[in-house]
């Protein structure tokens, strides 16, 4: 049985479901309020995308066991605003082959790595991934939260209105 890793494919589509539905609301935004500070702990929304760009890729490089690709957790990943949404896609995709090449126990073995300070840490696969889409669960909120302080349409991008629409 591939419970777990079934449960993990599922959040990982919902990862990138919630991604391409807060990116389609972000096109209400001018470049000038995207670009802007909102109060948002990585600034503006563009700040906080590229912190959700740089955290997904420093986890699959802990994963995969390559050198880490950003050295701070507030560097951009991809200036370019109509960029960024392939470089988010592509990183779920990453995700989801890793994802394809563990069964269950795998899952739930540890993994070694280091973190941003070098110290060597340890957890699950299945604890990192849970990680990496509850972590962008937090800041799409937080820039969903900042739309509506613009007074702007807001998606829903709860787990519950993915669901039904997963195969």
């Amino acid at each position: 049985m591939r419970l777990l890793a079934r449960h993990l494919e599922q959040l990982l589509a919902y990862h990138g479901w919630a991604f391409q539905r807060l990116l389609e609301s972000l096109q209400q935004v001018d470049d000038t309020a995207y670009h802007a500070p909102c109060g948002l702990f990585f600034s503006s929304l563009h700040g906080t995308l590229n912190h959700l760009a740089v955290v997904d890729r420093i986890w699959l490089a802990r994963v995969r066991q390559e050198p880490a690709p950003f050295d701070r957790l507030d560097a951009e990943a991809v200036a370019d605003r109509q960029l960024l949404p392939t470089y988010l896609a592509e990183g779920v995709s990453a995700w989801q082959v890793v994802l394809t090449r563990h069964d269950d126990d795998s899952l739930t073995q540890p993994l070694v790595y280091r973190n941003m300070r070098g110290e060597p840490q340890q957890r699950s696969l299945a604890e990192i991934i849970t990680h990496v889409v509850n972590h962008g669960t937090h800041h799409r909120g937080q820039a969903s939260a900042a739309l509506s302080m613009m007074g702007l349409e807001t998606p829903a991008m709860d787990f519950i209105y993915f669901k039904p629409e997963s195969p």
